[in-house]
């Protein structure tokens, strides 16, 4: 048996359906290194929706190739530190990230988190259900809403069968899938590069420029924002004597590596037929475009890396679930998510427009988890996990509400034809289109929990 095998807990084993819940990792349990969570979020991100949402920036929102890739850049970057920051609180107690905040905000201020963690993982499940059922639909000749509706039932199904095993088995098929996907990726890179038009410039000027760029970047931020209830759910294996600059590290690693070469990747695939991106998606650009040997072995990996990225989902919907005290097994969790996820997969493939669908889902991420984020972090990091709930609860509120501010409400009803007016239509048009929202939440939830932590204990 290798070191490594010899490490593993009888609770946490491939192929093995895991035994723990929301208790937290016992001493004699844990094993791992923090580079191992480069692997498992890396894994996360070498899929087609980190390819797709890059290629938003310049199918939809107007940028060119290379300020495209340098918002993308910053976007992940940013958005991906807090992610390894949260993802310290699983060494040090154990447990999965939800119930961690019990002691920030109180047991009935977490049950709000966990429902919104909830709606996340079911919300992630449908994404990844709309993107398998589209990647397959290239192999039958092309994208139909009714052949598309029928194979994302059958993707749910299948997910719903092997979503019911744990944290190791997602590792180890999180890994050789995401390994397998960059190397079918890289392949389909160096044979369109040359008909890539690798000095596309951005298609909107002055202003709106810079409104366009602010847009692109806070969309890269909220696809790794949507994952920050997750982050201490895959690292809580880890040892308690786990570096904290690794624990940090290594995660930021595996989102921005990734994030940057499929991006460049999704930003120049639409210069190559920019009216076929804008019509069907850059997955019909590759079908047309792309020679079949590759492309048919890169859709059906697409497939199977949303099947692997739908573990994740139902992981943690079944231990959010537990969170709020609905005691279930694994596998009725894995169908509850699974029945509602496929709900929502269907309603967006019918009757609405996928990309518009898929940018709401993001929007409404993003409003409030950098301010739940940014008051998990502050307590843990600085107040030492002392917990003030009252005021915790209404720094994340404060911050949320603020942040309804700044929503680019406009793009947010984007697939309505008759578009309507909103409040704050002046104060979106001054800035040019650009939604500020994701940062205007942390930042006001920091300074209320900040300053009403020093009022409590002064």
């Amino acid at each position: 048996m290798s070191d490594f095998a010899a490490r593993q807990a009888e609770g946490d084993v491939f192929g093995k359906v895991e035994t723990h819940g929301i208790d937290a990792i016992p001493s004699g349990d844990r094993h791992g290194r923090p580079r191992e969570l480069a692997f498992l979020w890396g894994g996360a991100f070498v899929n087609y929706a980190s390819l797709f949402t890059a290629s938003l920036l310049t199918t939809y929102y107007g940028l060119g190739v290379w300020d495209g890739l340098a918002a993308t850049a910053i976007g992940t970057v940013a958005a991906a530190v807090i992610l390894g920051l949260l993802s310290n609180t699983g060494p040090q107690s154990g447990l999965p990230q939800i119930v961690f905040t019990r002691r920030i905000f109180g047991l009935r201020g977490s049950y709000l988190g966990a429902g919104l963690t909830l709606f996340l993982a079911v919300g992630w499940f449908a994404v990844d259900c709309v993107i398998a059922a589209q990647a397959a639909a290239q192999l039958f000749g092309g994208v139909n809403r009714w052949l598309t509706f029928g194979l994302v039932l059958v993707v749910a199904a299948i997910s719903v069968v092997v979503a019911v095993y744990g944290h190791q088995t997602i590792k180890v098929l999180e890994t050789f899938g995401a390994v397998t996907f960059a190397v079918l990726s890289a392949a389909l890179f160096i044979l369109l590069a040359p008909s890539f038009r690798w000095t596309t410039g951005p298609a909107v000027g002055g202003s709106d420029y810079a409104g366009a760029f602010v847009l692109g970047l806070m969309t890269c931020f909220a696809l790794v924002a949507s994952w920050y209830p997750f982050a201490s759910d895959y690292s809580r294996y880890l040892p308690r004597s786990s570096s904290t600059r690794a624990v940090t590290f290594w995660p930021v690693v595996g989102v921005v590596v990734p994030m940057i070469l499929l991006g460049l990747f999704g930003l120049l695939l639409p210069t190559i037929d920019a009216g076929l991106a804008s019509s069907q998606g850059i997955l019909a650009v590759i079908n047309a475009h792309a020679p079949w040997w590759v492309a048919i072995p890169f859709f059906i990996f697409i497939v199977v890396g949303e099947i692997w990225a739908n573990y994740l989902d139902v992981y943690t919907a079944g231990l959010v679930t537990l969170a709020m005290g609905i005691n279930l097994k694994r596998w009725q969790t894995a169908l509850g998510c699974g029945i509602l996820g496929a709900t929502l997969a269907s309603l967006a493939v019918l009757i609405s427009d996928f990309h518009v669908a898929y940018e709401d889902f993001l929007i409404l991420t993003y409003l409030w988890a950098p301010a739940w984020a940014a008051v998990v972090l502050l307590s843990f990091f600085v107040f030492e996990g002392k917990g003030r709930p009252s005021v915790a609860l209404g720094a994340w509120i404060a911050g949320t509400a603020a942040s309804l501010l700044f929503v680019n409400y406009a793009n947010l009803f984007g697939n309505l034809v008759a578009k309507p007016s909103f409040f704050n239509d002046g104060l979106i048009a001054g800035l040019h289109g650009a939604d500020l929202a994701g940062l205007i939440s942390a930042g006001v939830a920091a300074f209320v929990y900040w300053f009403g932590r020093r009022l409590v204990t002064t």
